[in-house]
C-alpha cells in the first residue's frame, strides 16, 4: 500500500482537479495527479473513503471534474493561494470540524505542497508527495518525509532541492486506459455531428489552462489550408480563446473548432489524434503521454504552436502532413474493417 493506517486515524490526500471556470487567473489543478489518486483509491492501493479523507484544493468547478474522473467531492476547500497559512488554517480547521487527527497527509498536487507541509508541521504529522511536476517549486519545504517521482529528470530535479525520492512502479500501469470500442467512438461522435472523414485532434496538456487556443487554431488553418478536414477540441480554459475564435471567423471556419469542459478521459472516443503544448520533460508530460498512446490515440510531434512548429527545420510541415496521412489511413482502414457485434 502506498500509505499504511495502522491506527486507524485517517489519511488525508490533498489533490487539485483542473478547474473548467472561464476566466479566472491562475489556473493550477492538473488531471494526472487526481487521475492517480482515483485510480490508487479504486485499486486498493491506499485506504478508501471513510478511512480516508479526500480534500479537493481549488474553485468550485473543480468538484465537477473530480467526480468525472472519479474521486469523491465530498470535502472542498477554495483556498486563497497567496497565503499557505490561510490554506493551513482551512484544512486544520476542517478536520478538526470532523474530529480526525490524521495519520498523515498524501499530497499528490506539487503546487499544493508547501501548503500541505505547514499543515504536517503543524499536526506534527509525516507527509508524503506524489511528485509529476517539482518544476512548478522555487523552493520545497524541507519537512517533506516521503517522494515518489515518475521520470528521471524529476528524480534527478529532487536531488537539486536536496530531497531524496524514488521510483514510483505501482501507479503507472493503473494509468493505462481502456481503448475506446469502435461503438463507443461511433456514438461519441455521432452525438455532435462528426462525420468519418474529420479528423479530430485535440490540444491537450496535464493542466488544461496551458493550451494556448490562438496557436492551435493557426495550425488547424495551416492544415485546412493542405487539404485536411479537421476539427479541433480545446478547453474551455484555454489561452486566448477567445483571439482564437476570432481568428476561426475570419478564415471563414474552415475547419471545426470546439470547447469542452469534459476531463480527457470522457474525450477519449472522440479523438483521431492529439498535440501536446510542451516540449517539457517530467512525470506530468510523460504520463499524459503514455495515457493516451495507451488508449491507442496517435501524438502529433510537433507543438500545437503553429508558427514556432512550422518555423523550426525545414522538414517540420513536411513531417507533420507525413504524420496527418497516416491518421488518414489509420481512419480509412478502420472503417473498412468489420465493427464487433455486442450483445
Amino acid at each position: 500500500m502506498i500509505s499504511s493506517n495502522p491506527t486507524n486515524t485517517g489519511v488525508v490526500h490533498l489533490v487539485a482537479p483542473p478547474s473548467i471556470h472561464v476566466g479566472a487567473p491562475n489556473h493550477f489543478g492538473r488531471t494526472i495527479p487526481s487521475l492517480l489518486l482515483a485510480l490508487a483509491i479504486e485499486h486498493g492501493l491506499t485506504p478508501p473513503p471513510p478511512i480516508s479523507k479526500v480534500i479537493l484544493v481549488g474553485d468550485a468547478s473543480t468538484k465537477s471534474t473530480a467526480a468525472l474522473l472519479g474521486l469523491p467531492i465530498e470535502h472542498h476547500i477554495a483556498p486563497l493561494l497567496a497565503s499557505k497559512n490561510i490554506l493551513k488554517r482551512q484544512i486544520v480547521s476542517h478536520l478538526k470540524n470532523d474530529h480526525l487527527i490524521p495519520s498523515r497527509i498524501l499530497c499528490w498536487s506539487d503546487e499544493l505542497i508547501s501548503q500541505a507541509s505547514a499543515t504536517a508541521a503543524h499536526l506534527e504529522i509525516p507527509i508524503e508527495l506524489i511528485s509529476t511536476k517539482p518544476s512548478t517549486l522555487q523552493k520545497p519545504p524541507q519537512n517533506i518525509d516521503s517522494i515518489r517521482v515518475f521520470e528521471s529528470d524529476d528524480f534527478d530535479l529532487w536531488n537539486e532541492y536536496r530531497h531524496t525520492c524514488q521510483t514510483d512502479h505501482l501507479l503507472t500501469p493503473l494509468l493505462d486506459p481502456r481503448t475506446p470500442t469502435p461503438t463507443e467512438r461511433i456514438s461519441k461522435r455521432t452525438a455532435i455531428n462528426i462525420d468519418d472523414k474529420t479528423i479530430v485532434i485535440a490540444a491537450v496538456a496535464d493542466n488544461p489552462s496551458h493550451v494556448d487556443a490562438r496557436e492551435f487554431a493557426f495550425l488547424l488553418g495551416l492544415l485546412a489550408v493542405s487539404g485536411y478536414q479537421t476539427l479541433g477540441i480545446v478547453p474551455n480554459t484555454a489561452k486566448n480563446l477567445n483571439q482564437a475564435l476570432r481568428h476561426h471567423r475570419g478564415l471563414d471556419e474552415p475547419f471545426r473548432l470546439m470547447t469542452t469542459s469534459e476531463p480527457l478521459p470522457h474525450l477519449l472516443p472522440l479523438l483521431d489524434a492529439y498535440i501536446h503544448p510542451t516540449d517539457e520533460i517530467s512525470g506530468s508530460t510523460q504520463l499524459l503521454d503514455r495515457y493516451l498512446e495507451r488508449a491507442d490515440i496517435p501524438k502529433l510531434n510537433l507543438r500545437h504552436s503553429g508558427k514556432a512548429g512550422f518555423s523550426r527545420a525545414q522538414g517540420s510541415a513536411g513531417q507533420l502532413l507525413d504524420e496527418m496521412d497516416a491518421i488518414v489511413e489509420r481512419m480509412k482502414s478502420s472503417a473498412n474493417s468489420p465493427h464487433p457485434v455486442h450483445a
